[in-house]
């Protein structure tokens, strides 16, 4: 059995790109005590232009231990999708996980992911529960998204968001996933995706009608037409990005071409 990990990095920060690796190799060495057939591969993409510092950074990380792992440059930044499909598209395993930078993954994660998996083979795609940093519950399943969803989520004053509570709520899916397994179609996040890897073969990995933003919401779709999309609270992870609205007018404007690109895509609904 074969998991093959791919981390793409662009900015987010090396100690905390650190952060993220070490509690893969705890997580990793965890279900491996516990699967004596796992092997596993750790791939880093590095979108950002420092590859021999993140190559030093990885190789002081995994100098110890047994698990695989690799460091790619890209020669500039191509893109989150692109940078994935490197590795997605070029790697055989039984399971992938394509995760974010700045995601801690609890040390069972990996172990409950791959039986949940194994146990469940309908399912191509595994959705974890996740905690900010400061310990509050982040709603990482969406329903397929109105543009009203988006204004409100980004930009309405907190004023308007109380209005339109009930809303976003059912846009986060906060009743049907509060408190149980929900295996059902869903918009999964992309800062954590545990995919059987002949799904995510079988639908060719990313689109490259993205850059960034909505990549991940446009592979869930694909890979719900094939397979089920599970959301599995058990899998457990701290995850400390998001929010491009935050980010600036550069974030801003590729957030909105990227929408554009879904809908035209998918199909516009706006509200």
């Amino acid at each position: 059995m074969k998991l093959v990990i791919s981390i793409v990095y662009y900015d987010s920060g090396l100690p905390t790109l650190r952060e993220t690796l070490v509690s893969i190799v705890r997580s990793l060495d965890y279900a491996a005590g516990e699967l004596q057939d796992l092997k596993a591969k750790v791939v880093v993409v590095d979108n950002g232009g420092i590859l021999n510092r993140v190559k030093h950074l990885v190789s002081q990380v995994f100098e110890n231990g047994v698990h695989e792992w690799m460091v790619l440059g890209t020669g500039g930044n191509i893109g989150y999708g692109a940078a994935h499909n490197l590795v997605i598209l070029n790697e055989q395993s039984d399971y992938h996980l394509v995760i974010n930078p700045d995601v801690e993954v609890l040390e069972d994660a990996f172990l409950k992911a791959i039986k949940y998996m194994h146990h469940n083979p309908n399912i191509g795609l595994l959705s974890p529960y996740s905690e900010d940093p400061e310990g509050y519950k982040q709603y990482l399943c969406k329903r397929y998204p109105a543009v009203l969803d988006l204004f409100l989520r980004g930009f309405a004053p907190r004023f308007v968001k109380r209005y339109f509570a009930e809303r976003l709520q059912e846009y986060e899916m906060r009743y049907d996933l509060k408190g149980r397994t929900l295996s059902k179609e869903v918009m999964a996040s992309g800062c954590f995706m545990f995919v059987r890897h002949n799904v995510l073969v079988n639908v060719k990995g990313f689109s490259p009608d993205f850059f960034v933003y909505f990549e991940d919401f446009d592979l869930s779709i694909r890979i719900g037409k094939r397979s089920t999309i599970a959301y599995v609270p058990d899998v457990r992870i701290v995850h400390g990005g998001g929010n491009a609205s935050k980010k600036g007018i550069k974030h801003i404007l590729m957030f909105a071409k990227s929408a554009f690109v879904f809908y035209h895509k998918h199909g516009w609904r706006w509200a």
